[in-house]
C-alpha cells in the first residue's frame, strides 16, 4: 500500500492546511490543541470531506462538539477506498479516539487462514490477516467453533500441516500415517489433486455444502468403478461428516440463496451487532460484535460503520444483504460493494414478509446476547467493587442517592435501589427535602439519608450492603454523620464526584484511585446517574405545579371566585401592596383585604 504521510507542520495555519488537502481518497487525523486524536474518518475526497468540518451551517451537536476542538489534522492518501477503510478500521482501534464509534475492548478476532499463495496451501488460525495473497474467512468471535472447524477439515481434507514454506523431505511426518496429511513432501499426492482438495475446503468454508457433495459423490463413484474401494470408503466418510453438518442447520429461509443478515440491538451506549450468514438457504452460522456509541450517534450512522469495517476484511460477500434499518451513505456503500464484489451487492431493509420474520428472529438473538453480556458485566462489576472498596462481602444490593433544586428552592431528593447490579425500580422512594433552608446539599442529603433509614429501621427492611451519594469529601461527611446518629455506620458509604469520577470514603482526604474502563465504575456511574435523573424528574413535577399554582391557593377562605378577581385586576401577587387597592375590586370587602395581605407579608 502506496501512503503519503502529512504530519503535524505547526508552522502551517489550519487555514493553510485546509488548501493544501489533496482531491484523493484516504484517511483524515482530527486534533486537539494538546494533539490527542479526537475522530479518524476516512474520504474519497480529502479535501471535500476535510473542508465540510469548517463550513457553517446546521450540523448535529455531534459534530459542532467536535468542531469547536479541532485545532490540526493529519492526512495520509492511499490508492483506493478499500485501503482506505481498512487504515480508518485499524486506526481506530490504535487511537480509540473519542468522537469515533468503537469496536470493543481493541479486540481482534481470529480468521481461518488457506495460504492459497503458496503451492501447497496450508491452513490454520490466525488473529493478524494481511493482503498476502492469501484467503481469510471470518472472523470468528467464538474461537473454540474455529479451532474446532479446522481439526475436522483436516480430518476430512489431509492439507499439509508443516509450519513455514514448502520442503521436500525424505519420509513423511505422523500426521500422514494417521491419514490427516497427503504428504506431498514425499510426493504422495499430486499438485492438482492437493489444489483440488483445497478449493473443497474454500467450498466449504463459505458454507456451500451442496457443490461439495455433489463433487465428492461423483468423485466417490468414479473410484469406485476403478475398484478404488478404501479411497471410495474414506470418500463417503467426508460425505457423512458434511450431511451432519449440514443438517444441523434448523432454520431455513430461501431455496438456494447466499445471504448475509445484519441486525441489532442496543442498551444506552452498548451495542450488539449480529450477522447471520445464510449460504445456500440455511443459516450456518451467526456471529456477534459489541459496540460502544456516543449518544448522539444514529442507528444509521452506525449501522454503516459497521458495514464498511466488517467487509472491508471478510473473504466472501454475498449478493443479498438484508439490515434491519436504513443506513447512512446508502449509494456510496453499493458502489464499494460493486468495486471490491466485482459484481451488485443488494442492500434491502425488509419491513413485511418472511426476509421480515427472519430479521426479528435475529434481533431477538441480538437482544439475548446484549442480555448475556450486561449480565457478564454486572457480576464482573460487583466483584470488583468487593475488591476495590475492601468490602467483606458483594455489595448485591446498593442505594444510590442525589439532591436536586434551583438554589435551594422546590428541593427534592432520591433514593435509587440495585439489586445484583440491576435497577429494582418498585423499591425507588422519593423525597420532599422539610427541613432545610437555603442552598445546602449537604444538609439535604443528610436529611434524605436520615428519613430513609430511619424508616427502614423502624420497618425491619433489608438495609443495603453498599451506600453511593453523588458528591465529594463533604456529602460524604455529613451522610457518616447521620449514619452514625443511626447506629448503621458499618454499611459502606462512598461518594462519585460527578467532574472528575472520583470515589470519595469517609475519614479519608484523598479519592479512590479506580481504573476509568473497569466495570466497577461504570456501575457506579449508573447507579449515580439514576438517582440524579429520579430526583430531578421530581423536582420537575414539582416545579410544574408550582407554576401552575398561586401564592392566593394557600390563603385561608380565599375560594376560586375570589382568585380569579384577583388576578384578573392585578398582574402578579407583588402588586398587591394595601388594603385601599383590594377593598376597590367588587366582591372583596376589607376584612378580606387584610387576610390577603397578612398572609402575604408573613410569605
Amino acid at each position: 500500500m502506496k501512503l503519503n504521510y502529512n504530519g503535524g507542520n505547526n508552522k502551517l495555519s489550519l487555514e493553510e492546511k485546509i488548501r493544501q488537502l489533496p482531491d484523493k481518497a484516504g484517511v483524515y487525523i482530527l486534533k486537539n490543541e494538546r494533539r490527542d486524536v479526537l475522530y479518524v474518518g476516512k474520504a474519497l475526497s480529502l479535501k471535500k470531506r476535510v473542508c465540510s468540518y469548517f463550513q457553517k451551517g446546521i450540523t448535529s451537536p455531534r459534530i459542532s462538539s467536535l468542531r469547536s476542538r479541532i485545532s490540526d489534522f493529519e492526512w495520509l492518501v492511499t490508492d483506493s477506498e478499500a485501503e482506505a477503510f481498512l487504515l480508518e478500521s485499524n486506526l481506530i482501534k490504535h487511537y480509540h479516539p473519542r468522537y469515533n464509534i468503537r469496536l470493543r475492548d481493541d479486540k481482534s478476532y481470529p480468521y481461518i487462514k488457506l495460504t492459497t499463495c503458496e503451492p501447497f496451501p496450508r491452513l490454520f488460525l490466525t488473529r493478524n490477516p494481511k493482503e498476502d495473497g492469501s484467503r481469510y474467512f471470518g472472523p470468528y468471535t467464538d474461537v473454540k467453533a474455529a479451532r474446532k472447524i479446522i481439526s475436522l477439515l483436516h480430518r476430512f481434507f489431509p492439507l499439509r500441516r508443516c509450519k513455514g514454506k514448502f520442503k521436500v523431505r525424505s519420509r513423511p511426518c505422523l500426521n500422514y500415517y494417521i491419514k490427516e496429511c497427503g504428504a506431498p513432501c514425499v510426493g504422495k499426492i499430486s499438485q492438482d489433486d492437493y489444489l483440488l482438495l483445497v478449493k473443497e475446503v474454500s467450498l466449504f468454508l463459505q458454507g456451500h455444502y451442496k457443490v461439495l457433495l455433489s463433487r465428492l459423490k461423483k468423485e466417490m463413484l468414479q473410484v469406485s468403478q476403478k475398484e478404488e474401494f478404501e479411497k471410495a470408503a474414506k470418500i463417503r466418510d467426508c460425505i457423512r461428516g458434511i450431511q451432519r453438518i449440514s443438517q444441523t442447520q434448523k432454520v431455513t429461509s430461501f431455496p438456494g440463496k447466499d445471504r448475509d443478515l445484519i441486525t441489532f440491538a442496543s442498551k444506552g451506549e452498548k451495542v450488539c451487532i449480529l450477522v447471520f450468514l445464510i449460504r445456500e438457504g440455511k443459516i450456518i452460522d451467526k456471529k456477534h460484535f459489541f459496540l460502544t456509541r456516543g449518544g448522539k450517534v444514529k442507528d444509521e450512522e452506525m449501522l454503516s460503520f459497521f458495514i464498511r469495517h466488517y467487509y472491508a476484511k471478510t473473504s466472501f460477500i454475498p449478493q443479498d444483504i438484508l439490515i434491519q434499518s436504513e443506513i447512512k451513505d446508502f449509494s456510496k456503500i453499493t458502489e464499494w460493494f460493486l468495486r471490491k464484489r466485482g459484481k451488485k451487492v443488494k442492500l434491502t431493509f425488509p419491513k413485511r414478509g418472511e426476509k421480515a420474520r427472519l430479521v426479528e428472529l435475529a434481533k431477538k438473538n441480538a437482544l439475548f446476547v446484549l442480555k448475556q453480556e450486561r449480565e457478564k458485566n454486572k457480576e464482573k462489576a460487583l466483584s470488583e467493587l468487593k475488591q476495590y472498596l475492601n468490602l467483606k462481602e458483594k455489595p448485591l444490593r446498593i442505594e444510590g442517592f442525589d439532591i436536586s433544586n434551583i438554589q435551594g428552592r422546590i428541593a427534592t431528593g432520591s433514593a435509587v435501589v440495585f439489586k445484583e447490579g440491576k435497577a429494582e425500580k418498585s423499591e425507588y422512594r422519593r423525597f420532599k427535602i422539610k427541613s432545610v433552608k437555603g442552598a445546602d446539599d449537604f444538609a439535604m442529603l443528610s436529611e434524605v439519608i436520615g428519613r430513609r433509614y430511619r424508616r427502614l429501621a423502624k420497618e425491619g427492611l433489608s438495609l443495603p450492603q453498599l451506600i453511593l451519594v453523588d458528591g465529594g469529601k463533604g456529602q460524604v461527611s455529613s451522610c457518616i454523620k447521620v449514619l452514625k446518629e443511626l447506629n448503621l455506620q458499618h454499611i459502606p458509604l462512598i461518594g462519585l464526584a460527578k467532574e472528575l469520577e472520583e470515589i470519595y470514603l469517609p475519614y479519608q482526604s484523598f479519592p479512590l484511585n479506580i481504573p476509568r474502563d473497569s466495570a466497577a465504575l461504570k456501575l457506579l456511574q449508573e447507579i449515580r446517574d439514576e438517582a440524579h435523573r429520579f430526583a430531578w424528574s421530581y423536582h420537575i413535577k414539582r416545579r410544574g405545579k408550582k407554576i401552575k399554582g398561586s401564592s392566593l391557593d394557600a390563603i385561608p377562605g380565599i375560594g376560586e371566585k375570589t382568585k380569579k378577581l384577583l388576578l384578573a385586576h392585578f398582574k402578579s401577587v407583588s402588586q398587591m401592596k394595601n388594603v385601599d387597592e383590594l377593598k376597590m375590586i367588587p366582591g372583596i370587602g376589607e376584612k378580606t383585604s387584610k387576610k390577603i395581605l397578612e398572609y402575604l407579608n408573613e410569605e
